[in-house]
């Protein structure tokens, strides 16, 4: 439910995020050379990272059930009357991930939300063109992504990274 201009803020949000968190992240010291940081401090970071993440998807996912019950399949009318709240929803969601730093660790992590989010886009983009066109494109819509949604390889990719299955709601 979004355009192509805010699919592109997105992903220079989460490009922006991953370069910011790289160069932020390098150790500098007064030394000749690199402080290395060790492998069990990286990991903490890359916990942490997936535990912001995932404590913003379960809030979100939260709100979504309080919105609509937490049902994907809503008749046209219903799916009218939320898509303002859910825009704003979707909205505040991206504006605070953008906002959680991406430690170089974590950057492929990263990446998977990223696609996760852009394939959560198209479908977002496909069910709001479709209920311009009525209810039977609607239906039709819900129907094929019904069909074919769940078996995106994105969400598997998402989920690996760890990622909460939460992040559904986004």
């Amino acid at each position: 439910m979004c355009d192509m201009g805010q699919m592109r803020a997105i992903a220079i949000a989460a490009i922006s995020g991953v370069l910011i968190a790289a160069c932020s992240s390098t150790a500098h010291s007064a030394g000749p050379g690199p402080v290395p940081v060790s492998s069990s401090s990286k990991s903490d970071a890359v916990q942490q990272y997936l535990n912001a993440v995932n404590a913003l998807c379960d809030r979100l996912e939260q709100k979504i059930i309080a919105l609509n019950g937490g049902q994907f399949d809503i008749p046209l009318k219903d799916f009218l009357a939320q898509l303002p709240q859910h825009i704003k929803l979707r909205d505040d969601f991206d504006r605070q991930l953008a906002a959680i730093a991406v430690p170089q660790a974590a950057a492929a992590k990263a990446r998977a939300l990223a696609a996760y989010i852009a394939f959560a886009n198209k479908l977002d983009a496909a069910r709001l063109r479709a209920a311009r066109h009525g209810a039977v494109a609607y239906q039709r819509e819900i129907d094929a992504e019904q069909m074919s949604a769940a078996s995106n390889p994105s969400i598997a990719a998402r989920d690996a990274a760890g990622f909460s299955g939460s992040c559904n709601a986004r």
